[in-house]
């Protein structure tokens, strides 16, 4: 059945479908040992979307499924990790999907590469989450029933004086963040030094990295907690206005939106702004235009968060040791995040992402 679907509606070769046909011989083992559905999916040709080529049910756990879903499509909107591992090229772990029976799962997605690096199918290990989807909506009912019959008046009076000092706070340090960045401006305008005047530069996007964590905190009232999405979009603007004139390059943000505590949002922020800075300088040598993408995703486990160019590529292993900002990044993910930091880069572009678990951030609302 797989090489039928594969030669009737995939631009796979024999020798990519052989080696397909290779690991559908272990499907059944892998999810007898992790009691898991296991499925390998295909994309269709012209990128029309996913299809399900083989499966394999856990021999002696409970399966997600009823019937067989060997031949039928996989929706982008249901599945995201699957589609994100066929454009990333690297593993996606406990995300949330829907199956063709409308059932919640926890998805982690592998791409299988041929010898060439392209990436002719993903292996994908679901878990059936629904039970906890139910208990978790029970819960949240449970506490907004009891939010919206308190009696917080006092506690408001007293929540307001302390709101309006903590955003006098963030405002100060975010002008004087601002004045910072100004000098290093200044600094790098003055110095007849090529080198000189980078460094300046990239110090700049730092500092105005950390301003913006504080110029969201002025608008998030006493909490101490910061929308990933507003500050990507602030770091992309930044970096947007100070991005070399002679290029067309677009930057945009796309994916999911969730809250962190101040500090880790600072960590993540900073990452993000290195990703992006680093994509601008080296990612469109001898091109006058391009694509940066920062796509958000919020998983059970893990957020991550990576950062997509169409540029020329390079190799990741042959990466310079001295290159600051990917060290940073590489850095403040593994002791701040305590996170995995990876690259995946090729002749189509380079992709970074970042990592981290969920119940890092268990003490911001959401």
């Amino acid at each position: 059945m797989l090489r039928k679907l594969c030669e009737s509606y995939t631009d796979l070769t024999d020798r990519d479908i052989r080696q397909l046909e290779s690991l559908e011989a272990n499907l059944q083992y892998t999810a007898d040992l992790t009691g898991s559905d296991i499925f390998i999916d295909c994309m269709m040709n012209g990128g029309s979307g996913a299809l399900v080529v083989a499966e394999a049910k856990p021999g002696s756990s409970p399966s997600a499924y009823i019937t067989a879903v060997v031949g039928k499509a996989a929706l982008r909107e249901n599945e995201p990790a699957v589609f994100r591992a066929f454009a990333t090229g690297v593993p996606v772990r406990d995300i949330k999907a829907i199956t063709q029976e409308n059932v919640a799962v926890k998805q982690d997605v592998a791409p299988v590469k041929n010898p060439e690096g392209k990436v002719i199918g993903v292996l994908i290990r679901e878990k059936d989450i629904s039970a906890y989807v139910r208990q978790d909506k029970k819960y949240e009912e449970l506490i907004r029933t009891v939010e919206s019959r308190a009696d917080t008046l006092g506690a408001l009076q007293t929540e307001d004086s302390k709101e309006a000092a903590l955003r006098e706070i963030h405002h100060r340090v975010k002008n004087n963040l601002q004045m910072v960045a100004s000098i290093l401006n200044m600094q790098a305008r003055n110095s007849s030094i090529p080198e000189v005047r980078k460094a300046f530069k990239e110090n700049v996007g730092r500092v105005l990295s950390i301003a913006s964590i504080h110029d969201i905190l002025m608008t998030t009232g006493g909490e101490d907690a910061v929308s990933i999405r507003c500050l990507a979009d602030k770091l992309r603007r930044n970096i947007q206005s100070i991005a070399p004139q002679d290029k067309e390059l677009v930057i945009t943000v796309e994916g999911d939106n969730f809250v962190l505590p101040a500090e880790m949002a600072s960590a993540v922020g900073l990452c993000i702004s290195e990703l992006i800075s680093n994509a601008v300088e080296h990612g469109f040598g001898g091109r006058d235009r391009g694509h940066i993408t920062v796509t958000i995703q919020n998983g059970n486990l893990y957020h991550s968060v990576s950062v997509r160019d169409d540029g020329i590529g390079f190799y990741p292993g042959a990466r310079s040791k001295s290159s600051l900002g990917l060290n940073i990044v590489e850095a403040t993910v593994k002791e701040k995040l305590k996170g995995e930091f990876r690259i995946s880069s090729g002749t189509g572009g380079t992709c970074a992402m970042i990592e981290f678990r969920r119940d890092l951030d268990r003490d911001a609302p959401v």
